[in-house]
């Protein structure tokens, strides 16, 4: 029995050791994808799209190409990549290049396996800031792919706070002008649906007088022996003999006590 035992125990010991072993041997093999992988980004990756992305005649040569195109072009430079990822890469570059100037030196690859991806950080040193540039390769020792590259220059801790501060006015403003902006036109909208309402006294007034006006026609009309006795009256009263110079307009009964 205790030999079955001692028998039962060895072939453990034995499959853990096995299973060390095999994971020392698999942590050696992606050492080595690794300083592969590495040795690509820092000695052909970052010059070739560093060169493609200060090449004034970058458009003309690769504007026109499609993303296959473009890997099949990079590919014959010593570099395999996916075309998509490429032309972001390029862009990438050319706009921190504005802000860094020129590559001078570049720092040892920092290199982490995430899955399938191999994320690779390179420090590089340029003529006016420094800057991180990160490339992510696929895990694979004999045909490792580009699928990604940024280019990001550094700021310091005061910078960030400049440029998030600003990018806050920024939006806030924007804001706000929107909103005097909708305001200002609500407020044409309240002009045009106004309408002026009418003067109810001015027109009780206006339908007075007119009533009173045709009330004193009309009483001209039917006295009107009255009225060319009165003219005749007042001609006399002048001294002249024609009443076309006189016009009565009303003709008003005065009570007498």
């Amino acid at each position: 029995m205790k030999k079955f035992k001692l028998v039962i125990l060895s072939v453990i010991l034995g499959l853990l050791l096995c299973a060390c072993g095999e994971e020392e041997q698999i942590s050696e093999i992606q050492q080595v994808r690794n300083n592969r992988i590495g040795t690509i980004a820092s000695s052909y990756a970052i010059d070739i799209i560093s060169e493609l992305a200060q090449d004034p005649e970058y458009e003309r040569l690769f504007g026109t190409l499609t993303y296959n195109e473009m890997a099949v072009e990079v590919s014959n430079m010593g570099l395999n990549t996916d075309g998509y990822a490429l032309a972001n890469a390029i862009s990438s570059f050319q706009k921190g290049f504005e802000e860094t100037g020129a590559i001078i030196s570049k720092g040892e690859p920092v290199i982490t396996v995430d899955g399938n991806e191999v994320i690779v950080n390179i420090e590089v040193i340029c003529e006016r800031r420094n800057a991180d540039i990160e490339m992510i390769f696929n895990n694979d020792f004999y045909n490792p792919v580009m699928t990604s590259a940024a280019f990001n220059a550094r700021y310091t801790m005061a910078e960030k706070m400049s440029k998030a501060g600003l990018n806050t006015v920024i939006g806030m403003g924007t804001v706000f002008v929107m909103l005097i902006i909708i305001s200002f036109i609500i407020s044409l909208f309240g002009l045009f649906s106004k309408q002026k309402k009418p003067d109810k006294t001015e027109e009780g007034i206006n339908k007075a007088v007119e009533q009173i006006e045709k009330k004193e026609t009309a009483e001209l009309a039917s006295n009107s022996e009255l009225v060319a006795v009165i003219a005749a009256a007042i001609a006399a009263y002048e001294g002249t003999t024609s009443t076309d110079g006189f016009v009565v307009r009303s003709i008003k009964k005065i009570k007498r006590q």
